[in-house]
């Protein structure tokens, strides 16, 4: 496939508004490519939802089988920040402008092109190549979550995700917890107190008992390559005026996890602490999860992190993938190295705390895709250099390691 052809693809996918929500015209279009390569493949539809589908398609047979992974989905765009059109992909110098283009509609253009060129080519594929193209990674990772239910994951051998890293092989990534913890009271006249019930006075006394017992959790775990947990409370309502006692009030809690101190164990201490103050007080105090992600940590000498390493580091030195931040900070948020490919854990999520979920620790797995730090970010671009290389690599990637 030439270039031309190549760069076509990811401007088609570019050009697919699938903003969080609206995948299935990704996975439509991917199909008549897979059609028109031979290539066995799937639409597989939510359910509840008829504009929602996962994709999955299938090269070779038997074992081993190495799942390859990208999410259809993008966040959504305020087009009067863009100097382009967000949703046309634009070519400046060796940038390529468009929403998606680094997250991560050119990692998953670079696995589709890899795997047409490896059908094209007639070359033998001892093993199995599975891509599973998802909806919803932004939001809830729900098709991830539905193809880890419908037993697509229960027979692979690797996962490789291809989000945004470029020269950086991530294998782990803390969990996530969103935790709303409710007050439920009875308004009153301030002047008279005693005839209702102070929901916000409750909830901020549950919230420091809440807080002390984190503290004592987190004080001796940590993880070498996620390091300690993280405990915010990052929203806190309640009350209308200052002369009502407030009936209802709601506090939001973001806790970034580690596997020495699991999501569950977590949950249970708040929970263990909501029914004490409930039963020796006359609060009504709730819990409710919002989002509930576990840590993954890989293993870092993995099958697929050598054969990262050994087939990505050429491209690395020759400057084939070239170290970039975004146009809104000078230097990368992560660091780039310019001799090889990097190992090592990040912050935030991916689908494979979805796929991992019962595999957690210890997975034969890897993120390593095109693309750079400007995520979400208006003017979203990516190396052209490096979306290119990167077809390049995967084709490599995925021969050697059915080879292997």
């Amino acid at each position: 496939m030439d270039e031309t052809k190549k760069l076509q693809i990811l401007s088609d996918l570019v050009s697919i508004q699938s903003v969080n929500g609206h995948e299935r015209p990704v996975a439509e279009y991917l199909k008549t490519l897979f059609d028109k390569a031979g290539i066995k493949n799937q639409i597989l539809s939510f359910p509840d939802d008829p504009d929602r589908a996962n994709f999955v398609a299938e090269l070779g047979s038997g074992k081993p089988i190495l799942a390859i992974s990208g999410h259809m989905d993008v966040v959504s765009v305020s087009a009067d920040n863009w100097k382009t059109d967000p949703f046309k992909l634009t070519k400046k110098g060796d940038k390529l402008y468009g929403r998606g283009s680094t997250d991560m509609k050119s990692g998953l253009a670079a696995m589709v092109i890899a795997m047409l060129e490896l059908k094209a080519s007639g070359k033998q594929i001892n093993g199995t190549i599975r891509l599973l193209a998802t909806a919803g990674e932004e939001i809830g990772q729900p098709g991830a979550e539905l193809l880890q239910k419908q037993g697509y994951i229960d027979d692979i051998d690797g996962l490789l995700i291809g989000e945004p890293s470029a020269n950086r092989a991530v294998f782990a990534n803390d969990g996530e917890l969103d935790i709303s913890i409710l007050s439920h009271g009875k308004t009153a006249h301030s002047s008279t107190p005693a005839a209702g019930n102070n929901a916000v006075e409750h909830l901020l006394d549950v919230l420091e008992q809440i807080r002390h017992r984190m503290t004592e959790l987190m004080e001796n775990t940590s993880n070498k390559v996620l390091g300690k947990t993280i405990f915010n409370v990052d929203v806190l309502t309640g009350g209308t005026q200052y002369n009502a006692i407030p009936a209802e009030a709601v506090a939001g809690i973001n806790i970034r996890t580690i596997p020495e101190l699991p999501n569950q164990k977590i949950l249970d201490e708040m929970q263990k602490i909501i029914d004490q103050y409930n039963q020796q007080t006359n609060g009504d105090i709730s819990l409710k999860v919002d989002m509930n992600i576990v840590p993954i940590l890989g293993d870092e000498n993995s099958k697929l992190i050598r054969l990262v390493k050994q087939i990505g580091t050429p491209f690395v030195k020759s400057g084939k993938i070239p170290p970039q931040a975004s146009d809104q900070h000078d230097n990368p948020i992560m660091p780039f190295s310019l001799t090889g490919i990097d190992t090592l854990g990040a912050s935030g999520r991916t689908d494979a705390s979805k796929f991992l979920v019962n595999d957690s620790l210890g997975a034969n797995f890897v993120v390593f895709g095109p693309g750079n730090d400007n995520s979400h970010q208006d003017n979203e671009f990516v190396s052209q250099q490096m979306y290119l290389s990167f077809i390049d690599i995967y084709e490599q990637l995925l021969t050697a390691y059915s080879a292997s």
